[in-house]
């Protein structure tokens, strides 16, 4: 995972398309209350990586970005590889025809930001649900504590 300060998303960019809820956005809260369920069983698949707490202080870092549905959440990071950027969706859940709306918006607003490509970490079925995947990696897991 990058540093912090590697992986901050320049907070005055200026946008035309939609993003992200801003950290200093007064809902911010209460949309995130509404898709906790959602994020919340997303994370379950994380073997113990991060906590609710965790995922919404790098929201509020900058180091996250949140998109509120109404039936549906979803959480991104931008990565800076050595050779270019990528936006990787992190975590999701809800509706499945939401979540293709959000990630068709998350893919416009990562292109202000430079990203060519964009990623998923999660289970397999997520690149059979959406268009335009391929499976790249499989990541193996194995708990020793």
């Amino acid at each position: 995972m990058l540093a912090p300060a590697q992986n901050r998303v320049l907070q005055s960019h200026t946008q035309t398309t939609a993003k992200p809820i801003e950290p200093s956005d007064t809902s911010l809260s209460a949309k995130w209350t509404n898709c906790e369920p959602f994020i919340k069983a997303a994370l379950e698949h994380a073997h113990g990586s991060h906590t609710m707490a965790d995922v919404f202080a790098s929201v509020i870092r900058g180091d996250a970005q949140f998109w509120f549905g109404e039936d549906a959440g979803l959480v991104t990071e931008i990565i800076s590889y050595p050779r270019r950027r990528t936006l990787r969706f992190w975590l999701a859940g809800g509706n499945i025809e939401t979540l293709k709306e959000l990630e068709e918006r998350a893919i416009e607003w990562s292109k202000g930001y430079n990203c060519v490509a964009c990623e998923i970490i999660g289970r397999r079925g997520w690149v059979r649900a959406l268009d335009g995947y391929e499976e790249a990696a499989t990541v193996g897991v194995k708990s020793y504590v």
